[in-house]
């Protein structure tokens, strides 16, 4: 019989999680949710029918692992609620599910003899029903006790996922790369878009123009990686073509003058370890672009 476990904070992951681990074979012991219809919709999902309540703490005693999967800004609170009403038991797992916060937020919980780790799904979640196909498969960044390592790799391999394991300390900078991977790639594509409004393309239809050229460089990049799948005139070395695209975002957008030209410095440091960028052809873009 695999370990009980209690959700705490029934959103998307936690429901997701909630649905996936008791196909996995894990006995899901209740669901908590600031909430009571989040918790019971999250509870209802499952079979059988675990208890839910809105208090956290009445229910963590009952599992072995905690997960907590409350909105980053309400971990903390979450725990120390629990701990100081008594919900934590020595030697239980307690483990969160954030990207950006460290294990150490769950110290409540170690100072009642708890082993505390984080389990990151590297995955965006749009609703309920995504973060349910998309979850296993995921993933999952580890960070936290060596004891609290080893249960959080068991759930993510049980949940058919692959793991990487980080340092505490090391979290911001792991979820800095996601957060460019992942949100900085949406204000990008945004601002090409805001480019095609510029000359009277709308919006839908300059996506859907763009969507293939977005695809082809998102198979690029899983088969090449990034630094061959780089094309375009600054891999090229062409300078002129540079100057005309700044000489137009000067008139049309000036606003965007500033991140084009970091994006194109960091598009010179690629193409210059990609090796189709020389030493001078790189000199006279930064050139163009300090001009």
């Amino acid at each position: 019989m695999k370990q009980k476990i209690v959700i705490v904070g029934a959103g998307k992951v936690g429901t997701a999680l909630a649905v996936l681990l008791q196909k996995a074979g894990y006995s899901i012991s209740g669901i908590a949710s600031r909430t009571l219809s989040s918790a019971k919709s999250t509870a209802e999902r499952l079979n059988p029918v675990p208890i839910y309540t809105e208090e956290g703490h009445e229910i963590t005693p009952e599992g072995d692992i905690v997960i907590l999967s409350t909105r980053d800004d309400a971990i903390g609170e979450a725990c120390g609620e629990i701990a100081e009403k008594g919900g934590f038991k020595r030697g239980q797992i307690v483990l969160h599910v954030s990207g950006s916060i460290p294990s150490s937020i769950l110290s409540p919980a170690r100072e009642k003899g708890c082993f505390i780790g984080s389990m990151h799904p590297l995955q965006s979640f749009a609703d309920v029903e995504v973060a349910i196909k998309k979850l296993a498969g995921s993933y999952f960044c580890l960070e936290g006790n060596p004891e609290a390592l080893e249960v959080a790799k068991r759930l993510a391999y049980d949940l058919g996922g692959q793991v990487m394991t980080i340092q505490t300390k090391d979290k911001p900078i792991y979820h800095a790369a996601a957060v460019i991977a992942s949100n900085f790639f949406v204000s990008i594509i945004d601002m090409s878009l805001r480019f095609y409004e510029a000359i009277g393309i709308d919006r839908e239809k300059g996506l859907t123009a763009l969507m293939p050229l977005i695809e082809g460089s998102l198979n690029n990049i899983r088969q090449l990686g990034p630094v061959k799948a780089l094309t375009g005139p600054i891999a090229r070395g062409d300078a002129g073509v540079v100057d005309s695209h700044i000489e137009a975002i000067k008139h049309l957008i000036p606003e965007f003058l500033p991140p084009y030209s970091e994006l194109a410095r960091l598009n010179v440091d690629v193409a210059r370890r990609k090796g189709t960028l020389t030493g001078a052809a790189a000199r006279q873009i930064i050139e163009t672009l300090e001009k």
